[in-house]
């Protein structure tokens, strides 16, 4: 392993590891609670159109 490979494994470690891991604890950008009241759990697109081909 040469030191470039090295530092690029200890710069990923220590750096980009726990920022995701700090970024994630949270919030949910999926949204993947579960809501047993809801009938259905599908969004409207918020005005998509379906185009026509002609």
């Amino acid at each position: 392993m040469t030191m470039r490979n090295l530092a690029l494994l200890l710069l990923y470690c220590l750096v980009v590891v726990p920022a995701g891991i700090v970024a994630s604890l949270g919030r949910d950008p999926l949204r993947r609670g579960i809501d047993r009241t809801a009938a259905t759990y599908w969004t409207d697109a918020g005005g998509a159109r379906r185009s026509r081909r002609t």
